[in-house]
Formats: C-alpha cells, structure tokens, sequence
C-alpha cells in the first residue's frame, strides 16, 4: 500500500476516500498530448498494436492498418466484424487476437479468423491481451457481470469479477490465472517473466506470475487516473495509458451508496456523476463548482470529468514521466499507447484521434 492511500485509509472505509491523489511529482500538468503531432481522425479509435507489417488500431468494428510511411497517414482496413473491437494483440509470429464484443475472441489473421472459447469468461468483456515469446495469449475479462461498453456500471457497482486467462499457443485451451480483479484493462509482459496488469477501479498496477496461484503484487498504487492498456517501452519498462481522473466528487459519490444507488435506478447512465472519456457541454451534466466556466473560459486546472494522461514507466513499475490534456484540452480518455518505428503513439478515444507523441526526455513531465 502506498503512503498516500495509507494516511486516507486511516480516516476513510473502502477503496473510495474522500481525497484522491493530486497530480504532481512526475505527473505534475502539462500541455504534451495537446501539442502532439495529430495524424488522424478516426472516430471510437481504441486500440492499438504494432506488428512487422506496421501499426494497427481498432474502430468500432474495423480492425485497420495505419501507413506511416511518405508525407501523408492513412488508415487502411484489413478486417471488420459483426460488433465493436475490444483489444487487438499480436504475437511474435505474426498472428493477431482480437476480442469483439458478443462475439468473444477471435485468433488468426484477416481471412483466417478462428473463434477461440474461454471457459466461464464474459465474452462480450475482453479488454486487453497480450502474446508470450512461447505463443501463450494472456487475455484481461474487465467483468464478468456487463459488456465493456458498460465500464461506468461496473464501476458504479464496485465490480471486482475480473479474471485474467490464458490461451494454450497449440490447443486453444484456456485456464484462469486470477480473479477477483477491479476491471483488469491492460497486460504486458515483465523482463522477469511475471505479467503487469493495471486493475481500474482500484487504480493500480499488479503483477502476477502466470506459471503460479501467488496472490497479485502491487507495482504502483494510488494513481490519480484510472490506467488502462499497458504496452512494453524500449529500453525496458511500459507505457500506460489512462482513460479517466480519479476526483473528489467521483469518490464521493462511490462512498455515499444510498445516493448511488438512486441516482442509477432514476438516472440516464449519460448523466451519471463519474468520468467520462470526453468532454460535454450540454447543460444537463454534472458539474463540479470548479468547473463553471468564468468569462466564458474553462480553467486548464478544473476537475473535469474527462483528462488526457499516458505514464512511461521503468521495469520497476516506477513513473518516470508523463503527458497530460488538461481540462481545457480535447485530447482525452486515452486508451491505448504503443511504441513502433522508434515513435509512440497513443489514441484518443475520447476526440476521436491518434497521435504521435513528442521524444521522451528521460527526466520528468515536462512541465509545460
């Protein structure tokens, strides 16, 4: 347990506390995703997945490959499917797993798809795979109770049904390798061979060793968003991307269940209190005093709903640096960041846009 989370634990019950973490130290603000070089505009683009034939990222339905190559990105479709993409992963070589929701997960490549069956598994969750060096698919099941459009029920029901799976390389068989996860939403592999897996709601990093029953040990803890796909970084260490800000109304909310609970009986989802992958401005959302508008200008530092946030950690799960789309910004709800071609990209769920990510300084946010 990290200090923070162990100083609010003393006065607070639950995972939910009155005071979130505040963004500082190395995820102290700045404008480095809004500055970001902007290739494309794909609306519902999620995921992303480099393979020796390039990129490729999720949209909607259409799994896409994105030519970088000459003065103009394009975006090029390979596949499609019968309902929205959930994860993309690619295997060394050369095969892709793709989790579709309602359909569950599909392996092979464009024209050869196989349907691959995880026992006991929420096929309309699968958020997040990744492939080892032997074949092996490790896959993330969000939730066991709602489909991955429904993250915000999940986390307004302090879901925790979360499993992680593995695949067999030969056979297809699959085992559970955890339980009881809060949203497990992203896995990469460690140089040590254990498994980083970022549990949402409980907004933190674990690690497991897939080849044992040992209980999750925490890598990074008390996050100030709530982390999302991880990926591996050159040199050692990953990449994590976070959707969402931790506030203080947002916990509030989650500690107060009688209030809770009404307001998700007699209120559209659209209008719940909680994050948000983008920002609105219909007059009808809920809206923090912080975030009034003054003279018609949103402030850079109000607790908004929705953020724009990517971590590059070292091998030890540690923050090293950051880039930020604040509040006034529009790069938010980042789901996804991955290095390839000596470039990171990372996509923006939230606009609808993919980016291409200024070179990391090694030393810190880059406050800006």
């Amino acid at each position: 347990m990290g200090l923070g989370a162990f100083v609010r634990g003393l006065f607070t019950s639950g995972d939910a506390g009155i005071s979130v973490p505040a963004m500082d130290g190395i995820f102290k603000p700045n404008n480095r995703l809004e500055e970001a070089e902007r290739l494309l505009s794909l609306p519902t683009i999620d995921n992303l997945a480099a393979t020796s034939g390039g990129l490729l990222c999720s949209a909607g339905p259409r799994l896409l490959r994105i030519d970088t190559n000459g003065a103009s990105v394009a975006a090029v479709e390979i596949a499609a499917f019968s309902a929205p993409i959930t994860f993309v992963a690619s295997a060394p070589d050369g095969r892709l797993a793709v989790g579709v929701e309602g359909d569950g997960l599909h392996v092979g490549q464009p024209g050869g798809w196989q349907r691959v069956d995880l026992q006991g598994a929420n096929r309309s969750c699968l958020t997040a795979g990744a492939f080892a060096p032997d074949g092996t698919l490790f896959v993330c099941v969000g939730s066991r109770d709602h489909p991955a459009r429904d993250w915000k029920r999940d986390l307004m029901e302090g879901g925790a049904s979360g499993v992680l799976v593995a695949v067999g390389a030969t056979d297809g068989s699959s085992r559970v390798i955890a339980s009881g996860l809060a949203f497990p939403n992203g896995v990469a592999l460690l140089g040590d061979g254990r498994l980083a897996v970022s549990e949402s709601w409980r907004h933190r990093i674990v690690a497991l060793d897939p080849k044992s029953a040992s209980r999750p040990v925490a890598m990074l803890e008390d996050l100030p968003a709530y982390p999302s796909r991880l990926s591996p970084a050159s040199g050692g260490g990953l990449w994590m991307a976070l959707f969402a800000p931790r506030r203080q109304l947002f916990e509030l909310v989650l500690r107060e269940h009688d209030y809770r609970r009404e307001m998700m009986a007699t209120i559209d989802p659209d209008e719940w209190i909680g994050p948000e992958l983008a920002g609105s401005a219909r007059p009808d959302q809920p809206l923090s005093q912080g975030s009034v508008r003054q003279m018609g200008v949103l402030k850079p530092w109000a607790p908004s709903r929705s953020y724009g946030l990517v971590a590059r950690c070292d091998e030890n799960g540690v923050p090293r640096e950051s880039w930020h789309s604040r509040a006034d910004g529009a790069m938010h709800g980042i789901t996804s960041v991955w290095e390839h071609g000596g470039d990171v990209y990372a996509t923006s769920r939230g606009s609808g846009t993919l980016l291409r990510l200024a070179a990391t300084n090694d030393g810190g946010s880059a406050h800006g």
